[in-house]
C-alpha cells in the first residue's frame, strides 16, 4: 500500500493539492476500483469544500464535516445523511446525489474512515487556497491521471488541451450561452469559462448548459462544475441525440457556442430521435456505428443564427461516402462549415484513431469574405509524441489558432479552398487533398558531382539564406571550383560543420540581445497584469505582437516558433500570472516558494533572485524563462544548419573519381608490398 505523501505547504496549489488526493487514491487502490475513487473523493471534497467555506454552498447544520466527524461512527450512513441534506438545501444539487450510498461503497469499513480521515486533513477555506477553484483543478487533475492509467476504458475524459483548443476556435464572449451535448467530466464548459476570464469577463457571466447521458459521467462532470464555483450548473442527465434540451417545454434550446466530443461510430434508434428536423441534409444508416454526422447536425440544429460550433469527429467522417456524402454536401452548400482542422492519432484516452475538429456556423453567422470557401488545417504533426498517447501543447494549440484566425495559406499546413474546388472532389474534405503536408523530396543526387567532385552550387542556394540570417556566407563554407560547384575546404566537410557554431555566435548573441532589449522595453506591459489592470489575453497578445515584429526582422526564427515559444511560456508560469493579477508581485513570488517547496526535483525550482526588489525579481525572473525558450529554439535552427552541412558532405564528399583515385593508390600500395616480399 503506497503511503500518504505529506500535505502540501498552505495555501494550497493546484498541483500540489492534486498531487495529494492521487497518493490518497493510489492509498486505497486494491481496496476499491481506482476508476471509482473520484466518484467518492469527490463529494467528500464538495462536502469539507462547503463546510470550510462559508457562502460556497448553502449548508444546513446536518451536512457539516464536523457534524458527520462527531457522529457516532462517520459510517456510510452519516453520509448519506449530510448529502441529502445538502442535495435538499441546493436546488443546483437536485438529484445529484440520489444513487449514491456510502453504505454500499465496496469495503467501506475500512476505505471510508481512511478517505474521510485525509479530507479531513485539508483546509479548504478561500484562505488556505492559493485561488478560488484550486479544489475543482485539483479534482480535474485526479479525473486526467484516472483517465491516463485507464487508457482505452477512459470514455468520458476528453484531454484538456482539446478542451482549451476548441474554447479558442468558438471564442465565447460574457453573456453568451455556451453548450456541450456530450458533457463528459465538464472539461469543454470549464475551458470556455477559463477563456472568457482570461479576456477580462467573469466567468459567471456565461451561462453554461450541458447533457451526458451516461450516469456516472454526468455526476462526475457536475461535481467537478460545481468544485470550480459554478453553484448551479445546467447539466442535464439526459440523451441530446434523442432528448435535446428544449425551451418553453416544445423548442429546441438554441446556444451562442456550443463544443463538443461526442463518442465515436455510435449506433441510434432513429424511431427514438425527438425532433427529427435537425437532421436537415440526411439519416446515416441505422446500425452501422456512424452516428456521427448526426451529431454534427445536432450541433448545427441548436446554433443561434450567429453562433459558432465546434465538434470531434472521426476522420473518416470527412470521406466516406452514402449518406454521410450527403450530409458533407448539404453543410458546405449551405456554408454550414467554416474549418476543417486534422488533429491526428492517439490524442484520446480511449481511441487511437485520427480525429478532426470540424468549426461550424449559425446560418448568419458567417462573415462575406469567408462564404463560399472552407479553411483546412493539417496539424497531425503539431503534437508532442509519447510512448501511449499523443498530445497537444500549448505551442501546438497556439499555431493551429493563429492560422485559423489568420485564415491564410500556410504551405504544408493550412489552405483556403473554393466550395467549387470541393464540388469538384464530389465534397470529399480529406484534408490531405487540400493540404499537402508531406516533407520536400531530396533533391536528386547531381550526377556530375557524384562523378567528378564538388557540391552543386543550386542545392545550397535553397539553404543560403538559413545560413544568412547567423551571418554565414556560403564562401565561409565552400570553395569555388569549377563553374556552378563548390567544393569542400582542404580541412574536409566535418572539420568545417565544427566551425559552423564559431561563426553563428555573433548573430546568434545579437538576436537574443535584442531579445533582452524587447522584454526591458515590454515589462510595462506584465506591469499592467498586476491588479487586474489588463486581462491576461490582452497582455499575452501585445507581448505575441510586439516580439514577432521585433524578432522576425532577423530572420532566424519564423512567427510560428516566437508564438509557440510564447504560448509555452504563458502556459508554464500560468498561475504565476494568474496571482500577479489577484495579488500583486509579492503573491508570485510567494508561487514559486510553494512550488518549489512541493517539487521533489530540484532542477525544476526557480531560481534565485538577487534584484533589488520582488518586483524586479519577477520581472527578470519571468524574462529569463522566456530567453531560454527563445535561445534553445535558436539553438536547434543552428544545429540544423549544421545537419545540412554535413548531410551535403555525405552525398558529396567523395566522388566517383575519388574512389577510383583510391583504388589506385591502394593498388599502388598492394604491388609495392608484394615486390619488396618478392613476388615481381
Amino acid at each position: 500500500m503506497t503511503e500518504l505523501s505529506p500535505r502540501p505547504q498552505l495555501p494550497f496549489t493546484a498541483d500540489s493539492l492534486e498531487e495529494f488526493l492521487f497518493r490518497a487514491a493510489e492509498r486505497m487502490r486494491g481496496e476499491v476500483d481506482f476508476a471509482e475513487l473520484p466518484q467518492i473523493i469527490g463529494p467528500l471534497l464538495l462536502l469539507k469544500r462547503a463546510s470550510d467555506e462559508p457562502g460556497f454552498l448553502s449548508l444546513p447544520e446536518d451536512a457539516r464535516w464536523e457534524d458527520v466527524l462527531n457522529r457516532e461512527s462517520s459510517s456510510g450512513a452519516a453520509l448519506n445523511r449530510a448529502f441529502n441534506a445538502l442535495e435538499q438545501n441546493n436546488p443546483g444539487l437536485r438529484d445529484l446525489f440520489r444513487d449514491l450510498d456510502f453504505e454500499h461503497v465496496r469495503q467501506s469499513r475500512r476505505v471510508l474512515p481512511q478517505l474521510v480521515d485525509m479530507i479531513s486533513e485539508l483546509p479548504l477555506s478561500d484562505s488556505d487556497l492559493e485561488f478560488s477553484d484550486v479544489v475543482g483543478r485539483a479534482f480535474d487533475g485526479l479525473l486526467r491521471r484516472t483517465a491516463s492509467m485507464m487508457g482505452k476504458k477512459s470514455e468520458f475524459f476528453t484531454p484538456r488541451a482539446v478542451c482549451r483548443l476548441m474554447a479558442e476556435l468558438v471564442d465565447p464572449r460574457p453573456g453568451q450561452s455556451v453548450a456541450d451535448p456530450h458533457a463528459g467530466s465538464g472539461g469543454m464548459l470549464l475551458s470556455a469559462a477559463q477563456y472568457v476570464a482570461e479576456h477580462g469577463g467573469e466567468p459567471a457571466d456565461v451561462g453554461l448548459y450541458g447533457q451526458e447521458r451516461n450516469a456516472t459521467a454526468w455526476f462526475t462532470g457536475k461535481l467537478n462544475l460545481l468544485l470550480h464555483g459554478f453553484r448551479d450548473p445546467e447539466v442535464s442527465h439526459s440523451d441530446s441525440l434523442t432528448d435535446p434540451l428544449e425551451h418553453d417545454g416544445h423548442q429546441l434550446a438554441r446556444f451562442d457556442r456550443v463544443l463538443t466530443a461526442p463518442p465515436f461510430s455510435m449506433n441510434y434508434d432513429r424511431d427514438m430521435i425527438r425532433h427529427p428536423e435537425r437532421m436537415l441534409y440526411g439519416w446515416v444508416p441505422e446500425g452501422g456505428k456512424k452516428a456521427d454526422l448526426m451529431f454534427v447536425q445536432h450541433v448545427l440544429s441548436v446554433l443561434r443564427p450567429d453562433g459558432t460550433g465546434a465538434v470531434v469527429v472521426p476522420q473518416g467522417v470527412l470521406f466516406r461516402g452514402g449518406a454521410e456524402g450527403t450530409i458533407r454536401r448539404g453543410l458546405v452548400e449551405d456554408d454550414r462549415l467554416e474549418a476543417v482542422i486534422g488533429i491526428g492519432a492517439n490524442v484520446f484516452y480511449n481511441t487511437g484513431i485520427p480525429a478532426s475538429i470540424l468549426v461550424l456556423k449559425g446560418h448568419q453567422g458567417r462573415s462575406a469574405d469567408r462564404r463560399g470557401t472552407v479553411l483546412f488545417i493539417d496539424a497531425e504533426r503539431e503534437m508532442t509524441v509519447g510512448r501511449s498517447r499523443n498530445r497537444l501543447d500549448a505551442q501546438h494549440i497556439a499555431k493551429i489558432v493563429d492560422a485559423f484566425l489568420g485564415r491564410t495559406d500556410v504551405p504544408g499546413f493550412s489552405r483556403v479552398v473554393p466550395v467549387e474546388e470541393l464540388r469538384e472532389n464530389d465534397f470529399n474534405l480529406n484534408i490531405r487533398r487540400y493540404v499537402d503536408a508531406s516533407p520536400p523530396p531530396e533533391p536528386l543526387l547531381d550526377i556530375s558531382a557524384a562523378l567528378v567532385g564538388g557540391i552543386p552550387q543550386r542545392e545550397t542556394e535553397n539553404a543560403a539564406d538559413a545560413f544568412h540570417a547567423f551571418g554565414i556566407r556560403l564562401d565561409d563554407l565552400f570553395v569555388p571550383d569549377r563553374p556552378g560547384y563548390w567544393r569542400f575546404p582542404a580541412a574536409g566537410y566535418e572539420a568545417t560543420a565544427a566551425r559552423i557554431p564559431f561563426l553563428a555566435s555573433a548573430r546568434e548573441e545579437d538576436f537574443l540581445t535584442r531579445f533582452q532589449d524587447w522584454w526591458t522595453d515590454r515589462q510595462e506591459i506584465v506591469r499592467g497584469l498586476a491588479g487586474g489592470v489588463q486581462p491576461p489575453a490582452e497582455v499575452r497578445a501585445e507581448l505575441e505582437a510586439t516580439l514577432c515584429q521585433e524578432l522576425l526582422r532577423l530572420e532566424i526564427l519564423d512567427r510560428y516558433q516566437l508564438l509557440g515559444a510564447v504560448a509555452s511560456w504563458w502556459s508554464d508560469q500560468e498561475d504565476a500570472f494568474r496571482a500577479l493579477a489577484v495579488h500583486g508581485f509579492p503573491a508570485v513570488m510567494r508561487h514559486w516558494h510553494l512550488v518549489a517547496s512541493d517539487r521533489t526535483d530540484p532542477s525544476r525550482q526557480p531560481t534565485s533572485f538577487h534584484a533589488p526588489s520582488e518586483e524586479q525579481s519577477v520581472l527578470d525572473a519571468l524574462g529569463d524563462s522566456l530567453r531560454r525558450r527563445i535561445g534553445h529554439l535558436v539553438t536547434g535552427e543552428r544545429q540544423r544548419l549544421v545537419h545540412t552541412y554535413l548531410r551535403w558532405g555525405e552525398r558529396y564528399a567523395t566522388s566517383m573519381a575519388d574512389l577510383e583515385d583510391q583504388y589506385r593508390t591502394a593498388a599502388d600500395r598492394l604491388r609495392d608490398r608484394m615486390a619488396d616480399l618478392g613476388y615481381f
